[in-house]
């Protein structure tokens, strides 16, 4: 990783802390004793946080130091649904078991699955 390359990145982890907390650029610059200027240049990675000042912004957001040296977690996506579309199948003709498997061999195909052709029970 190329140094540029780690100042917008800690810049980036300033500005989502700071959207979160949530608090302002001239807050926090005010807290630290840098200009709002400053501040969103080290946001935006143009200007390299000095390492006092890392801390001092770390304090200014209530964080750990070490905290804004990486991105903040991120809540896990929800499962994906696996409730069965409704599908216009014909009540006649099929069974309550014989429909369920058409429902289930589609929702296999269309989740990526193979289905299973082997002729096994359900």
């Amino acid at each position: 990783m190329e140094p540029q390359d780690l100042y917008t990145e800690v810049g980036n982890n300033i500005r989502r802390y700071r959207r979160a907390v949530p608090r302002t650029q001239q807050e926090v610059a005010a807290r630290v004793g840098l200009s709002r200027a400053s501040l969103a240049n080290i946001e935006s990675g143009h200007q390299w946080v000095r390492l006092h000042h890392l801390y001092a912004i770390a304090e200014a957001l209530q964080l750990d130091s070490p905290t804004v040296l990486m991105p903040p977690l991120k809540a896990p996506p929800p499962p994906p649904s696996r409730q069965l579309p409704e599908l216009p199948l014909p009540r006649e003709g099929l069974t309550d078991k014989q429909r369920l498997e058409v429902l289930r061999l589609l929702s296999d195909v269309l989740g990526g699955q193979e289905p299973d052709t082997t002729g096994g029970e359900v």
